[in-house]
């Protein structure tokens, strides 16, 4: 389909797959790199240091993004279609927003990884100046923390080897930035376009259970706890408090981001706020992530009576 055919598509003629996929976002995907080690320290370790590219998360972002935009533009041409497709599109901003959170959430191991998350960053608070309040604006500022005036691939290079360099990393960084919509690694997230919706809808039917993930992630939190106490911090014991945050928080945003269908959905969220706040020594940016997080499935829990209002 050429890119006019598809602007022009009308959301009661896309061509839906029958068959069922499983859909994986980037936070649930996590826990598929979480691996049996002879301790649970040396697990965090070995998970903190095999987490994933920055570069693909984002790409995998920005195709669920570009995703709910095509939706939308479709909605107006068809409004009577809202109600067919209102969990394709709820499915579709889960697995955005969990992608920009991990991104902000995993650790830098690459320049290609700074790019990415300085990208996001940015465009984040042009968002929150354009459309938010002084709140909004303060939260993301915490969540994104400080960048630098000017972005380091705005400076021109001088010489051809330099220029050859430049024209490498951003063709790099354009291709992961246009993922496939495929996945060749069981469990492993990846893109689903509209045509997917069957799968998207099953996806948006199946929510984690919130309860399970606050006591996984209290009980890493119990881990890192443990660890801080440790006067001697080797290497390994460094990265698996990393890699405990990592995976505590990536838990809790997943029972932040999706809307509560229940009383008990609603208390495991209570908990976690209460949780997050109780984390003085944590990284400041994780628990605005906790509170972008949650504002996003409050959104997502107030289109219909389907879903409870935690602050209700």
């Amino acid at each position: 389909m050429n890119t006019n055919n598809r602007r022009n598509q009308l959301l009661s003629t896309v061509a839906v797959v029958p068959s069922l996929h499983p859909v994986i976002d980037d936070l649930a995907g996590l826990e598929r790199l979480v691996p049996l080690a002879p301790s649970e320290t040396e697990s965090l370790a070995i998970f903190r240091n095999q987490l994933p590219s920055l570069l693909s998360v984002r790409g995998r972002a920005d195709a669920h993004a570009g995703e709910v935009r095509r939706m939308i533009a479709m909605i107006a041409r068809e409004p009577d279609q809202v109600q067919a497709w209102i969990d394709v599109i709820n499915a579709l901003t889960i697995l955005s927003n969990a992608a920009n959170l991990a991104l902000l959430l995993l650790p830098e191991r690459s320049e290609d990884d700074g790019w990415a998350r300085e990208e996001l960053g940015r465009h984040l608070l042009r968002h929150a100046h354009r459309n938010g309040d002084g709140e909004d604006l303060a939260l993301v500022q915490r969540a994104v923390g400080t960048l630098p005036r000017v972005s380091a691939h705005l400076t021109l290079p001088k010489g051809a080897e330099e220029i050859s360099e430049m024209i490498t990393t951003m063709a790099r960084r354009v291709g992961a930035l246009q993922p496939k919509p495929v996945t060749t690694e069981p469990g492993a997230p990846a893109t689903y376009p509209l045509e997917q919706a069957e799968s998207l809808k099953s996806y948006f039917a199946a929510t984690p259970h919130l309860v399970g993930l606050l006591d996984g992630a209290r009980h890493v939190f119990g881990l890192v706890d443990a660890l801080r106490c440790d006067s001697d911090q080797p290497e390994m014991t460094a990265d698996a408090i990393e890699g405990g945050l990592v995976l505590a928080y990536a838990r809790l945003l997943r029972i932040a981001l999706w809307p509560a269908r229940d009383l008990q959905d609603v208390a495991a969220k209570i908990s976690a706020r209460d949780l997050v706040r109780s984390r003085d020594a944590d990284p400041d940016r994780f628990g605005a992530l906790w509170e972008i997080a949650f504002n996003q499935g409050e959104t997502v829990a107030g289109q219909s009576g389907r879903f409870l209002n935690v602050d209700e």
